[in-house]
């Protein structure tokens, strides 16, 4: 059973510059790296340096919610 709830895990998360973008937790992102994964990266790269001290994982956060909140 063990194994059967590792692959779905698997296939709800995309990796994106060394951090894990889940489906359920970052939705809009999560979709956006599906579609254009090398813009989100540069547009993530971007953000982290520029507002975050290079903290992808802060730019994730940030970048979500600010979506979520209909920044877009």
């Amino acid at each position: 059973m063990k194994k059967l709830s590792s692959f779905f895990e698997k296939k709800q998360s995309i990796k994106i510059l060394g951090e894990i973008l889940n489906q359920e937790s970052e939705p809009i992102l999560y979709q956006k790296a599906k579609t254009n994964k090398p813009e989100l990266k540069r547009q993530l790269k971007s953000v982290a340096e520029k507002w975050h001290q290079g903290s992808v994982r802060s730019a994730i956060l940030a970048l979500e919610s600010d979506l979520q909140h209909g920044l877009k």
